[in-house]
C-alpha cells in the first residue's frame, strides 16, 4: 500500500510541477481558421483525411509572436500578411509530425492573415490585435 500512495504522490507531483511550468498569456488572440482540401485523386499524400489533420494559431501581442501549430498537411508554406498585403513573416516546413511555428508581427497591431499551402490542403485564418 505504501508503494501505491508513494508512485500517487510522485505523479501527482509530476502533473503539478508540469502545470505551473506553462505559462498563459491573458492577452492571447486565436486565428478563426477556416481549412479547404485543395487536390482529390489517388497519389502518395492522398492518405491525409480530414480527421486526422491540425492547424491552429494563436497570435501573443505583448510577445509580436504568433505561434501556428500544424500536423499531417505535408510541406506547408506558412505565411503572415498584415492588412497592407506585405508577407510579414513566413516559413516552409514539413508536417508529418506535430510541429510549432512561430512568425514574427515585428511589434505592430492590426489586422493579420494566416495562410497555411500544401500540396493537398489550404487554410486562412484572420486575427485583429
Amino acid at each position: 500500500m505504501k508503494k501505491y500512495f508513494a508512485i500517487f504522490a510522485l505523479v501527482f507531483a509530476s502533473v503539478i510541477s508540469a502545470y505551473g511550468m506553462v505559462s498563459f498569456d491573458s492577452d492571447s488572440v486565436f486565428f478563426d481558421i477556416n481549412t479547404k482540401k485543395i487536390q482529390v485523386g489517388t497519389g502518395p499524400n492522398m492518405e491525409r483525411s480530414m480527421d486526422f489533420i491540425t492547424v491552429e494559431a494563436c497570435a501573443y501581442p505583448s510577445q509580436s509572436l504568433v505561434e501556428v501549430t500544424l500536423y499531417n498537411l505535408g510541406n506547408a508554406s506558412v505565411r503572415l500578411i498584415n492588412s497592407n498585403g506585405q508577407v510579414v513573416s513566413s516559413d516552409f516546413v514539413q508536417t508529418d509530425a506535430p510541429i510549432v511555428v512561430y512568425l514574427d508581427t515585428f511589434a505592430t497591431s492590426g489586422t493579420f492573415y494566416l495562410e497555411v499551402v500544401s500540396d493537398t490542403w489550404y487554410a486562412e485564418g484572420v486575427a485583429s490585435f
